[in-house]
C-alpha cells in the first residue's frame, strides 16, 4: 500500500505531466500545479529545488514511460517492417499528446533539450538495434552493420528533426513532418 507522501508525489507528476503537456512549460506556475495535484507549494518544493527540476524530471518520466510501452507493444509484433512501421507510427501517435507550447519550451532550453534527446537517441539506437538484429535473424534484413544502421537511422531523425524546427509553428506542422519522415524513413525514394 501507498504511502500518503508517495500518493502526494504520484499526484503531482501525474498534473505536472498533464499541464505541462498542454501548457508548455513558460504558461505554467508552481501555484497552478500546486492546485491541480491538491498540495501546498511547499510539497512541491519537499521534492524539488525549482520548477525547471520538475519540469526535468516529467520530461524524464514521459521518456521512460513511452520507450516503456513501445519496447512492450513491438515484443508482440512480428515482422521487421511491421515492426518499424509500428515504431514510427507511436511516434506520430506521440506527437498529438503534446502543445506546440510544451515542445517549443523544450528546445529553447539547451541544457534540459541536450539531456532528453540524448536519452531518446540512447533509447531510440536501442530499440533500432534490436529490430535490425531480430529482423537479420528472421533473413528479413540483409546483413548489414547492425551498430551502424541504427545510429544511422537516429542521426537521420535528429538532424531532419533540428533542421526543420524553426519551420514548425502548430501542430499540424509538426504531424505533417513527423508523417513524412517517417515515410521517407521507411520507403526511402524506392517506387512500391
Amino acid at each position: 500500500m501507498l504511502t500518503q507522501s508517495e500518493i502526494k508525489y504520484n499526484r503531482l507528476m501525474e498534473r505536472a505531466e498533464d499541464l505541462f503537456s498542454k501548457y508548455g512549460y513558460k504558461a505554467v506556475s508552481m501555484d497552478e500545479i500546486a492546485d491541480a495535484a491538491g498540495i501546498s507549494k511547499m510539497t512541491i518544493y519537499k521534492y524539488f529545488p525549482s520548477k525547471e527540476d520538475l519540469f526535468f524530471k516529467v520530461l524524464q518520466d514521459i521518456v521512460d514511460k513511452s520507450y516503456n510501452h513501445i519496447e512492450a507493444r513491438l515484443k508482440t509484433i512480428d515482422g521487421t517492417i511491421e515492426k518499424i512501421d509500428e515504431l514510427l507510427n507511436y511516434g506520430i501517435e506521440t506527437t498529438r499528446h503534446f502543445s506546440l507550447a510544451f515542445y517549443k519550451d523544450v528546445m529553447e532550453n539547451s541544457i534540459l533539450a541536450d539531456k532528453i534527446i540524448e536519452e531518446k537517441k540512447r533509447r531510440g539506437k536501442e530499440i533500432f538495434l534490436a529490430i535490425i538484429r531480430d529482423g537479420k535473424n528472421r533473413g528479413e534484413v540483409r546483413d548489414v552493420d547492425e551498430i551502424f544502421v541504427a545510429k544511422l537511422l537516429m542521426a537521420l531523425i535528429d538532424g531532419v528533426t533540428n533542421s526543420f524546427f524553426d519551420n514548425i509553428h502548430d501542430m499540424k506542422d509538426i504531424e505533417y513532418f513527423t508523417e513524412n519522415l517517417y515515410d521517407f524513413i521507411k520507403y526511402g525514394l524506392i517506387c512500391k
